[in-house]
């Protein structure tokens, strides 16, 4: 008997790649691989928009292209260049701390591991595995809101938990069904994919590749 399970974890893989290689996003942030410029992004991006970002970003590391650089930064300039953000001085704040962090838990050309990255100010496990899997290449997932999103929807996979993004089932659940050989790209995949089509409001089911095996959308058709 076929594993029906397995099965449906292995043609999301395969549709969801296919469908990023035709619709991927383009940021700068995703064409480094520079942890620092990698991290300062996922520091901007906390609740805010990858558009929204994108300017500041590149700004941001114009005027402040290592961490040295901005462990020397101005306070009051850094809160002018990040006030387009919201919550401009405490990000600020956290952002020199993570550049004094940085310089004191890195070495140049060493590469970070998880437990030099967890330690780093305002980094948890979202933002060090995303340097793990898209600068690294390793098989670790990127489990933010987006990706629950993903799990519940299409696999009917949740979490009982206040915090799911918090909860070791979703993760084990989230590192099952990562392929390891494309295991960066699958992650910027399910972030383009919740962005563009599984939205938290009004998702795209009619436009979605998964429409016929997907479980939130095949109950959405039974109680039509």
């Amino acid at each position: 008997m076929k594993n029906i399970k397995f099965d449906k974890e292995f043609r999301f893989q395969n549709d969801l790649l296919n469908w990023w290689n035709k619709h991927k996003r383009d940021f700068p942030w995703r064409r480094t691989k520079d942890p620092y410029k990698l991290l300062i992004a996922e520091i901007l991006l906390r609740k805010t928009t990858a558009e929204q970002v994108l300017p500041v970003y590149l700004d941001f590391i114009n005027k402040y292209p290592t961490p040295e650089a901005l462990n020397h930064a101005n306070v009051k300039d850094l809160e002018n260049l990040l006030k387009p953000l919201g919550m401009h001085k405490t990000r600020a704040q956290l952002l020199k701390k993570f550049a004094s962090s940085f310089l004191k838990l890195t070495t140049v050309g060493n590469e970070l591991s998880y437990s030099k990255l967890i330690k780093l100010p305002g980094i948890g496990t979202y933002s060090a595995n995303a340097v793990l899997s898209l600068i690294y290449n390793k098989c670790v997932p990127m489990l933010d809101t987006n990706f629950i999103r993903i799990l519940n929807r299409v696999f009917n996979i949740k979490s009982s938990k206040t915090r799911p993004r918090n909860d070791p089932y979703l993760w084990e659940k989230a590192q099952k069904i990562l392929p390891c050989d494309k295991a960066g790209n699958f992650n910027l995949a399910v972030l383009d994919f919740a962005a563009l089509i599984c939205k938290h409001k009004q998702p795209k089911c009619n436009e979605c590749f998964a429409q016929n095996y997907c479980s939130y959308s095949q109950s959405s058709k039974k109680s039509k």
